[in-house]
């Protein structure tokens, strides 16, 4: 029998039953999230995912697909896994998906992992924040529309290794580190903007080091730099500026809508409202968080060191990149209406700034007031997050039963413009017939012999 009045045992409970609540959050979000794929994913190729396949469509080989440009980005190690699921699958659309779902949940292993970095116990409610910010629902389409590895999952697991790998002890461990995973960003979706925050602070770093005569020290970051400046040389090889939308235009005639864009992309994350003022608000101050959180902690690293304050390295390359994805979606889309902020593919890639407020406040949370504001973020993130708007759940049902019914329509007439008519969707705005017979010569994706839903 357990005496409760034995020092400490009463809060060993307590510790212990708290441990058991967040675990049970993170299964539960992740088998829902799984069994939303499972439910919504079709083994039917949509949209870009008839792009993002070119390489595979035309026999060309691995680096051809690490490298492949699709709009601004290019597709790294993300078409890498894919190609090999196809080839496993027999292209099955599907496995993607799952893949997407996935690479989420490790994601958000990684980020619980950054969060005892920062000093956060390991029985602290506040970790429910974390899988309550990586299971998202709002970002459904990077889940079930035209799934892309590479456009935001990947960078995002990518990006939480890079975190932890600030805290790796040994300097040369930690930078070639650093430079390996800035590398394989820069080649990977958005997560090349990580590989403009990275010259930044290992620059820095390289010269603290010389300030203190540290020659290896300053020799070694000099090594992760130029593993960052190959990067940049292979990426630019072949390279063609590409707006992704008709109408590009900067400067925008009307300005404060950037600002006006950044925050409704964060509200919308954190589940306001569609187009409203309470959604704009939420959006600004959180924006305004992300630049204090930025500006604080890049005077932070400077001044204290950046070997020796890896949280404040992390935290402003959190707050940078969302900040400067942000700015990119904002100069790159505001002309294309008031709906453009709120794509759901945006969400997988403010995961990091949501991160970012939630690690400072947990750093802070010493203090009673940071404490309060730190529980007062976990607990909004409940309603703001973990349940799907009643136009998500049309949007959702809609790539569903619209992928279903043209594959159907499809498979009965063999004929592209027939399938648009009875299903009422496409697939792809332009003719794909050779590529059509080229899956149903091989017997592949919607022509698999024993497919899946």
């Amino acid at each position: 029998m357990v005496d409760m009045s034995a020092p400490g045992t009463g809060r060993d409970m307590l510790r212990k039953a708290q441990t058991f609540l967040v675990a049970a959050i993170c299964v539960g979000l992740a088998w829902r999230q799984l069994r939303f794929v499972d439910t919504h994913a079709v083994n039917m190729m949509y949209a870009d995912q008839w792009d993002f396949y070119r390489p595979m469509f035309l026999g060309q080989g691995w680096w051809q697909t690490f490298d492949l440009q699709h709009g601004p980005h290019r597709e790294g190690v993300g078409l890498l896994v894919t190609r090999v699921l196809a080839n496993m699958s027999g292209w099955d659309s599907r496995w993607d998906s799952f893949a997407a779902s996935l690479l989420l949940i490790g994601g958000a292993a990684l980020g619980l992992r950054l969060a005892r970095c920062f000093g956060i116990p390991g029985h602290s409610l506040l970790l429910a924040a974390v899988p309550l910010l990586f299971l998202d629902v709002h970002q459904y389409e990077s889940l079930i529309g035209a799934v892309n590895l590479s456009h935001g999952v990947m960078p995002l697991a990518l990006f939480m290794a890079y975190c932890l790998a600030w805290f790796l002890p040994r300097a040369v461990r930690r930078l070639m580190a650093i430079g390996a995973l800035t590398f394989l960003l820069i080649f990977t979706g958005f997560g090349l903007f990580v590989g403009l925050l990275t010259p930044l602070v290992v620059g820095t770093e390289a010269v603290q080091a010389l300030r203190r005569r540290d020659g290896s020290g300053a020799a070694i970051a000099a090594a992760a730099l130029v593993i960052t400046g190959a990067g940049w040389a292979l990426f630019a090889r072949g390279y063609t500026f590409e707006p992704a939308v008709a109408g590009y235009r900067f400067p925008y005639e009307h300005p404060f809508e950037y600002v006006v864009f950044v925050g409704r992309m964060l509200g919308n994350f954190f589940g306001a409202p569609v187009l409203s003022l309470i959604q704009l608000a939420i959006g600004l101050v959180a924006a305004a968080g992300l630049v204090a959180i930025c500006a604080w902690n890049a005077i932070r690293l400077a001044s204290n060191g950046v070997a020796r304050d890896p949280r404040a390295v992390v935290l402003f390359c959190l707050s940078g990149f969302t900040l400067v994805f942000c700015a990119n979606c904002a100069v790159g889309r505001v002309f294309t209406g008031p709906y453009a902020p709120l794509a759901p593919r945006y969400a997988t890639l403010l995961i990091p700034g949501g991160l970012a407020l939630f690690l400072q406040l947990g750093a802070l949370a010493t203090r009673r007031a940071f404490l309060g504001l730190a529980v007062a973020y976990t607990v909004l993130l409940i309603p703001g997050t973990a349940f799907l708007r009643a136009e998500e759940v049309v949007g959702a049902n809609w790539y569903t039963d619209g992928k279903r019914a043209w594959r159907t329509a499809y498979l009965k007439t063999h004929d592209e413009g027939a399938a648009d008519r009875v299903a009422h969707f496409s697939v792809y705005p332009f003719p794909i017939g050779e590529r059509l017979r080229y899956l149903e010569k091989r017997e592949l994706n919607l022509f698999l012999p024993h497919d899946s839903p």
